[in-house]
């Protein structure tokens, strides 16, 4: 464990010119320098970098969330080797709720250069707030997984950009799967539950699982389930074949006491003091989950098993990118230039090996040496999920963001017992059906 900390430090400094610590100051509070003028963009490429006799780099402000920890980190880390690479653009970062805060600030009058947020950006569209950028990329294109490109788009147009991808997996204990006598990983739902009886009986919690949606519909998927029951997205059926097996096999292993729920922190602190010999998490916790082991043992990752389909399934979720109208010319295409950069195959690889994050393209992928894929197994698993064609993307409508709380009660409801799975999931059907349609909201 310490020769591989030991080779991604060296990694770091062979491939990051820091430039200084802590952030620039904006010119203004929302991260715009160059005024609130707003005009039509023509094509430019992302791989700019510096522009000889500008007089004054364009300055701009990222709004995004990663406040601490491994992430926070290796974004810093990034804006600090974009700033030293290019002359005529410097970024700085505003850590904050930016899903939620730059909403407010265009309602303000006062919208962001830059942010990144979840994918559930209707309120932003039906707003008018973000830019196409499909003039922007269309001179220097970049090709994502087709789970991430899937949710770049809205309507046809370019509203989001790629920013961190992360996909569902399992982390095991490696010494406590050997004691229990379990040679290998499981690959379907069926091998899960048998090996989660005999990880019980060294007396360990042997699976903590979130009861958190795109958890829920990947093995949803992995047992033939759709994210629609129909072509034009506006209906969901979960009582069905793959509804009922997936509530049903979470709700045997609920009563047989071979799962528990939790979260986070929690589950961490558990599979840390090697009380829970399996931990459900994304590959975006990868870093953490690593850190909770104080290197204490060896720690694996698989993927979510195949179910009655005879395939895995999984849920594509991470943040994105936005650029918004409002702002001067100017900003928007500094803000280009750095998103575009960040996607990069060399940004891409560091990113996911400090991050913890998957790429955001298989370019990315290939960046990253195989001698540190093979030391850091869950960061294989995730690019195996992403080239999967049974791994898609997260819904981005308001109303399927209602469909997924509907789901966890639902889900949490049936698995625990307070409710019949036939009556959780008939009453799932109902509730989720009335919020597509738009006659009822939460």
């Amino acid at each position: 464990m310490n020769k591989k900390l030991v080779a991604m430090g060296l990694f770091s400094a062979a491939t990051l010119v820091v430039a200084g610590c802590g952030t620039a100051n904006s010119n203004s509070s929302n991260g715009n320098s160059s005024g609130n003028s707003q005009a039509n963009l023509t094509s430019t490429s992302g791989t700019a970098g510096s522009a000889s006799g500008a007089s004054a780099p364009v300055k701009i402000q990222l709004w995004e969330s990663h406040s601490s920890g491994p992430v926070a980190n290796a974004e810093q880390q990034l804006v600090n080797q974009f700033n030293a690479s290019h002359s005529n653009v410097k970024v700085s970062l505003n850590i904050t709720h930016a899903s939620k805060k730059a909403l407010a600030a265009v309602t303000a009058g006062q919208p962001p250069v830059l942010a990144e947020i979840s994918h559930y950006i209707g309120k932003y569209v039906g707003a008018n707030a973000l830019l196409d950028m499909h003039a922007l990329s269309s001179n220097n294109p970049q090709t994502f997984w087709p789970g991430v490109s899937k949710n770049t788009t809205w309507g046809g147009k370019l509203y989001r950009y790629p920013a961190d991808v992360k996909v569902e997996e399992f982390y095991y204990n490696k010494a406590l799967f050997k004691k229990a006598g379990i040679a290998s990983v499981p690959t379907t739902w069926t091998q899960l539950a048998s090996d989660l009886q005999k990880l019980k009986s060294l007396g360990v919690i042997p699976m903590g699982f979130k009861d958190s949606s795109a958890h829920i519909l990947s093995a949803f998927i992995s047992n033939g389930g759709q994210l629609f029951s129909n072509t034009a997205r506006t209906k969901v059926q979960f009582n069905n074949a793959a509804g009922q097996a997936t509530f049903t096999y979470f709700r045997n292993l609920f009563q047989q006491k071979d799962m528990v729920f939790g979260h986070g922190n929690t589950m961490r602190a558990d599979f840390g003091a090697q009380k829970m010999a399996i931990v459900d998490g994304t590959s975006a916790g990868y870093q953490k989950i690593l850190a909770a082991t104080g290197g204490k043992f060896q720690m694996g990752a698989f993927a979510f098993p195949a179910g009655i389909s005879g395939h895995s399934g999984a849920i594509v979720q991470g943040l994105g990118f936005v650029l918004f109208n409002g702002v001067s010319p100017a900003d928007q295409k500094a803000a280009w230039t750095f998103v575009h950069w960040f996607n990069e195959p060399k940004q891409q690889a560091y990113w996911s090996m400090h991050s913890g994050f998957a790429p955001t393209t298989s370019a990315g992928a290939k960046a990253i040496p195989s001698s540190w894929l093979a030391a850091n197994q869950a960061e294989a698993v995730s690019v195996q999920i992403l080239k999967s064609q049974n791994t898609v993307a997260r819904p981005n409508t308001d109303a399927y963001s209602e469909v997924q709380s509907a789901l966890d009660a639902a889900f949490f409801n049936a698995v625990t017992g307070k409710q019949t799975i036939s009556t959780a999931l008939t009453n799932l059907d109902t509730q989720a059906n009335q919020y597509l349609s738009g006659k009822s909201a939460l």
